[in-house]
């Protein structure tokens, strides 16, 4: 069987993007700097607004989208040709 990148990335990438972006309201409602700090390492431009949390959500889009394709490349070089 085989991963279809796109939708794959796609998917990963809006997992990866609603958690930056949750993460940071959370840490905005609840204080949780050390979130902050790491999320704001990884994203450029990130800071501990509303708009970070925007920031975070296109970021997370970017990265999973990514992450998540070359994750199904990878997969799909491994798995070979359909063995079902």
């Amino acid at each position: 069987m085989k991963l279809n990148g796109k939708a794959f990335g796609l998917a990963c990438g809006v997992v990866l993007g609603l958690a930056g972006f949750v993460a940071t309201l959370f840490s905005m409602w609840f204080g949780a700097g050390f979130t902050i700090t790491t999320l704001a390492a990884v994203y450029f431009g990130y800071s501990w607004s509303f708009v970070g949390a925007l920031l975070a959500l296109v970021w997370g889009l970017i990265y999973g989208f990514i992450g998540g394709w070359i994750l199904a490349a990878v997969y799909n070089a491994m798995a070979g040709g359909d063995t079902a």
